[in-house]
């Protein structure tokens, strides 16, 4: 688990679940979150809090749609510098640039990316961390907290076009077009949000350039903190980023760490991941960086990420993705 989130989405929701009347020492049990950081503004929470958090308020409520009201209840404004330099870019366009380039101070755990692809324009939310049986909830909150982001930055009531959802549809679905005033599809491959791509190039009423720049400065300060994690995995991942991809075995990677590799395998066992599942995924963002932002050959590529040829590459890549190399390369392509 890679990332730290800011107390200040944790304590928005406390505020406003406590105002439906339930106890704060029932939605604070086994968070091992305390008033003393509430009162931080400074202060994070690292995975397991946060998604005690949120389970305790799923348990309490006993709404289905909690997850959605949670995130939808977390204004702009919650999100601090981030929120702001969003606010204050040029375009659209670039405020999501913005918002993925510094996504950890978002309040996802998820992978959020912009695509263009089959005459659609929108944003695929897909995992990034291991949220295990959580992982259904809070993407929905995600779904909610975009909704309130791009209805402040669009001003408008119905930035949707259309929703996508991976899960099945169930008895409180018809309720979600209530909710994001647009239709809801089930069942689907990814989870993708839709929306016009006329919205991209609009200007922003506060875009201010000096703004984002101070903002920016901001957050790259405070990135080490959002980013700090002494975890297996990402020790694992260290190792990877240190070694020719070539060479990765875990028992060499157990030996830097000084440790067996059968302890290093129950550990990630511990933390809900694999060697494989790490190395995997450590292939995948790199493949993705080497075709987003290089002309290396598929070959190149291929060398090294560690695979015997261009095809092996190939297969992995769509396993991971359900696009070929070259399609998901053409859908890169920068935003106007």
């Amino acid at each position: 688990m890679t990332a730290r989130h800011s107390i200040i989405g944790i304590a928005e929701n406390l505020k406003w679940i406590e105002g439906k009347g339930f106890r704060r020492e029932d939605i604070l049990k086994d968070t091992g979150i305390d008033d003393v950081r509430l009162s931080d503004p400074n202060a994070t929470v690292d995975v397991p809090e946060e998604l005690a958090f949120y389970q305790n308020i799923i348990s309490l409520s006993n709404d289905p749609l909690i997850m959605y009201k949670a995130g939808l209840n977390l204004q702009i404004s919650s999100y601090g510098m981030w929120g702001l330099a969003l606010l204050s870019s040029p375009t659209v366009a670039k405020a999501i640039d913005f918002g993925i380039q510094y996504i950890e101070f978002s309040y996802t755990y998820n992978r959020v990316e912009f695509f263009q692809e089959a005459g659609n324009t929108g944003l695929r939310i897909t995992k990034k961390t291991e949220l295990d049986t959580m992982q259904q909830s809070m993407t929905e909150k995600d779904l909610a907290a975009i909704f309130i982001i791009f209805k402040a930055l669009l001003e408008v009531k119905t930035p949707y076009k259309e929703i996508r959802v991976t899960w099945p549809k169930t008895q409180q679905s018809e309720q979600y077009r209530d909710m994001f005033l647009c239709p809801v599809i089930f069942s689907c491959d990814y989870t993708e949000i839709l929306f016009e791509p006329e919205y991209l190039s609009r200007e922003l009423r506060q875009n201010n350039a000096l703004t984002v720049q101070l903002c920016k400065e901001q957050l790259e300060q405070r990135l080490p903190i959002f980013k700090k994690d002494d975890s297996t995995t990402q020790k694992v991942n260290d190792y990877l980023t240190q070694t020719p991809l070539f060479k990765v075995n875990i028992e060499d990677c157990a030996a830097q760490l000084k440790i067996s590799s059968r302890h290093l395998r129950r550990k990630l066992i511990q933390e809900g991941t694999s060697f494989k599942a790490i190395q995997d995924q450590f292939r995948q963002v790199m493949a993705e960086k080497y075709l987003r932002q290089t002309d290396m050959t598929l070959e190149d590529i291929a060398e090294r990420l560690g695979y015997s040829d261009a095809a092996n590459f190939s297969n992995a890549f769509k396993r991971w993705t359900s696009l070929s190399p070259r399609a998901f390369a053409k859908s890169q392509k920068p935003l106007p």
